[in-house]
C-alpha cells in the first residue's frame, strides 16, 4: 500500500521521515530549556547525527545491491557511516563533530538527488529532512561557545 501523498512511496514513510527529526529537535529543546544541560543535548545531537548518517549509508548499501550494476555506491555506503564514527570520537570538541556531520549530511543530500535509481518522492522527501536537519545543525551555532 502507498501513501495517498506520495504515492510511490510505501505508506507511512514520510511520516516515519518526520518522525526521525524528534530526537534532533528534542535535544535543541532540551539545551533551550535548561542551558545546564547544555553539554548532554550535544551529545544527544551529535550522536544520534552519526546514528542517522549510518542509516543513509545503509539506503545505498540497499540500492547497491538492488542495482548491482553500480559497485561504486557500496564505497558511497561505507562513507557515511566512517563520517559518523569521526563525529563521535569528536563529541568533546561539538564544533568540529557538527561541522562533520553537516558535511555528511549535504554530501549525501547531493548523491541521493543525483541519483536517478530513486523515485522523485523520495528524493524531495530527502531534500526536505536534510535541509530541516542541516537547519537543525546551524541552530547550535550560537550555542556552542558556553560548550
Amino acid at each position: 500500500m502507498t501513501d495517498p501523498f506520495h504515492p510511490s512511496l510505501p505508506k507511512g514513510v514520510p511520516l516515519l521521515g518526520v518522525s526521525g527529526l524528534l530526537p534532533f529537535v528534542g535535544s535543541l529543546a532540551l539545551v533551550l530549556a535548561e542551558p545546564l544541560y547544555r553539554a548532554l543535548a550535544v551529545s544527544i545531537f551529535i550522536g544520534y547525527g552519526a546514528v542517522i548518517l549510518s542509516f543513509i549509508g545503509g539506503t545505498r548499501w540497499g540500492s547497491g545491491l538492488a542495482a548491482a550494476r553500480h559497485p561504486g555506491r557500496f564505497v558511497e555506503a561505507v562513507l557515511p557511516s566512517l563520517l559518523g564514527l569521526v563525529a563521535l570520537l569528536l563529541i568533546h570538541m561539538p564544533g568540529p563533530a557538527l561541522l562533520v556531520l553537516a558535511t555528511g549530511f549535504t554530501a549525501w543530500l547531493f548523491i541521493d538527488l543525483l541519483d536517478p535509481v530513486w523515485p522523485r518522492p523520495y528524493r524531495r522527501m530527502r531534500l526536505w529532512l536534510s535541509l530541516a536537519v542541516l537547519a537543525l545543525h546551524a541552530a547550535w551555532i550560537p550555542l556552542l561557545p558556553g560548550l
